[in-house]
């Protein structure tokens, strides 16, 4: 996410004012960063008793993710039909509320039913009790990204904008969740190589998602010069006071 590039975004963001790029801004790093941190603790902390700590951070972490993939889609639906802000605090509301289902089902699983959704089990990690959970989510998520590859195909196609790196956005994600599918499946049924490709899949999701987020709706922002070169000129102007001559002037 360019992070040498920190202050000139932090400071684009300042003069934009846009609570939307902000708020996923904000979200792409707190994500990059639990995924660090995750990846920092399961290298350097590899006890047994360290297993509650790695669930721990494999929720939250997916949490953050689950809340950031749900936004992506909940606040394009909107489309024009709600202002920024309820438009943002609409997509808030639902995606926080997936994220949530979606973490409590996994604290469910993992510290009432003993079921170790994010670690390996040696005693029986085949079971179907494990691998029918991650091919039911894999499904779920790979059927709405399927609906929105479609969707230009269809008579809702004006649900959506018309950007084609959105679409293939989704095809990316589409493509990932068939793979995790796929893996569940030969998982549960025995097959050893399905670790191979549900660990592909599981890479492709933490390693490449983030980035893939911020390609699709986040780097043209960042990387239009005449859009900063705007605000600063008006952040400059209205500095200067510039505006409050012109204010008084329609007011009096």
């Amino acid at each position: 996410m360019q992070a040498w590039k920190l202050k000139p975004s932090l400071r684009k963001l300042q003069r934009s004012g846009s609570a939307i790029m902000t708020t996923y801004y904000c979200m792409l790093w707190a994500i990059t960063v639990l995924n660090l941190m995750r990846c920092i603790l399961q290298m350097t902390q590899n006890g047994v008793q360290y297993l509650g700590l790695w669930n721990l951070f494999w929720i939250i972490t997916r949490f953050g993710m689950m809340a950031l993939e749900v936004s992506v889609v909940v606040y394009l639906l909107q489309g024009y039909m709600a202002s920024g802000k309820q438009a943002l605090m609409n997509t808030a509301v639902v995606s926080g509320s997936v994220a949530a289902v979606d973490a409590l089902a996994k604290v469910l699983y993992i510290y009432a039913l003993h079921i170790q959704l994010f670690l390996y089990d040696p005693s029986d990690d085949m079971r179907w009790s494990k691998w029918h959970f991650w091919l039911l989510h894999s499904l779920v998520a790979g059927l709405c990204y399927a609906a929105i590859v479609l969707l230009p195909f269809t008579q809702w196609r004006d649900l959506l904008p018309a950007k084609a790196i959105f679409y293939k956005y989704a095809a990316a994600s589409l493509a990932v969740y068939i793979t995790m599918s796929v893996g569940s499946i030969l998982i549960g049924c025995k097959v050893v190589a399905g670790y191979c490709v549900f660990g592909t899949a599981v890479w492709l999701y933490y390693a490449a998602y983030p980035p893939l987020v911020y390609i699709t709706f986040l780097a043209d922002f960042f990387a239009d010069e005449q859009l900063d070169l705007d605000m600063l000129y008006y952040s400059e102007m209205r500095e200067a006071g510039c505006f409050d001559d012109a204010y008084e002037e329609t007011f009096t």
